[in-house]
């Protein structure tokens, strides 16, 4: 009987000095500095559109207005987050009146070619990624013609003595 009272001492004794938890729910774009917010029928055209001008951004085909409205309340606490928003215009221009604060970082534009091009060009994405097949191609190139070289004139070297 005392074990049973002391047991719920300790239960209950837990319970008041524990701290309640408040959850967000879950960050989708964890560590992308650029996203494209869209939905099913804007999403491919997006996409081609940012691969075409190699731009370093992702897309995200969101379902609701309430996922985006989550997203864009990350967006208030990372101020390097940029966002290039095709779908669900209306819901993010009214996140936009209520905190202006993130008006340079968020760009709203129509689902065409064109306007998510120049989208893509006001927030400073586009073509980040236009030389990514070039530059370590290169860059290994370099390291392989040093390291053969030096490779040859040791080979060289001993063959001579």
């Amino acid at each position: 009987m005392m074990n049973l009272k002391f047991i719920g001492m300790l239960i209950l004794i837990i319970a008041a000095v524990m701290v309640p938890v408040n959850a967000h729910g879950v960050h989708v774009t964890a560590d992308e500095s650029a996203i494209v917010i869209a939905d099913n029928s804007t999403s491919k055209l997006a996409r081609s559109v940012a691969d075409e001008m190699g731009a370093n951004i992702t897309v995200y085909k969101f379902g609701s207005a309430d996922a985006v409205i989550h997203e864009l309340e990350h967006a208030l606490e990372d101020s390097n987050k940029k966002i290039l928003v095709v779908a669900y215009t209306d819901t993010v221009q009214k996140f936009i009146d209520k905190h202006p604060e993130v008006s340079n970082r968020i760009v709203i534009v129509n689902a065409n070619k064109s306007s998510i091009q120049q989208g893509l060009t006001k927030l400073g994405v586009a073509g980040a990624t236009s030389s990514g097949f070039l530059t370590p191609l290169l860059s290994g190139l370099l390291i392989g013609l040093v390291f053969g070289l030096g490779i040859g004139a040791v080979w060289m070297k001993r063959k001579l003595i």
